[in-house]
């Protein structure tokens, strides 16, 4: 199936508080191209060089997330070209998109590690202190929580995680904090992700199909 008629599957199945972010990572900037031509706007990249350069290449057209571990000496290529910054995982690296920042607000999401499927994150336990330790620094806005959940045969095997990360928003909500957003669920589990009430959805492979073996970029 062609990248347009993959995106009219996948939105066909979409409710309405879900937003799909297809994952380009590795795709080239053609493939970027169909997939606008084809109504998709969000569009979450891994690597930050491959970002600095779709955003170059690309122009105003597509709306960048992050959706990647991000090193702090590398926040200079993500800020002010992704909307959304989706694995914050450190006080450090929150105030560094903010000082990065400067008169722009960057959208931030707190990774959570459920297992080990991340290498970042923040445990469970300490989610929400990390959250309102960031809530106030200028130049970053707080929008929710992000997750990756221990790879599965049968989807439905990510639900707990999914309704842990759930119930964390639901927790800090009550404590007052800005946790509306949930970044959970990938190609194979979305279906799953949205029952829990994800907001954002990241899929690459569905929509681009496999990917090729990525090319470092400096």
């Amino acid at each position: 199936m062609s990248i347009a008629a993959n995106l009219a599957a996948i939105r066909a199945e979409l409710p309405s508080h879900a937003t799909l972010v297809a994952v380009s990572k590795t795709r080239p900037a053609e493939a970027v191209r169909e997939a606008l031509s084809a109504g998709q706007v969000h569009f979450g990249e891994n690597y930050a060089q491959e970002l600095r350069d779709k955003a170059e290449q690309l122009g105003q057209g597509p709306i960048w997330h992050f959706i990647g571990s991000l090193q702090r000496n590398k926040v200079k290529y993500v800020v002010g070209r992704a909307t959304l910054v989706h694995d914050v995982d450190s006080l450090a690296l929150a105030e560094e998109i903010g000082k990065r920042s400067g008169d722009r607000v960057t959208g931030i999401l707190v990774g959570v590690n459920m297992g080990e499927a991340q290498k970042s994150g923040v445990a469970p336990a300490a989610v929400l202190d990390l959250c309102k330790a960031v809530v106030g620094l200028p130049g970053v806005a707080l929008r929710g929580l992000m997750t990756i959940p221990p790879a599965t045969d049968d989807p439905e095997d990510a639900a707990p995680y999914f309704a842990e990360l759930a119930e964390l928003a639901a927790r800090g909500r009550a404590a007052g904090l800005p946790l509306h957003e949930l970044s959970m669920g990938m190609s194979h589990d979305w279906r799953v992700a949205v029952r829990h009430g994800a907001t954002w959805v990241r899929v690459g492979t569905a929509i681009f199909g496999e990917r090729a073996a990525r090319v470092p970029v400096s």
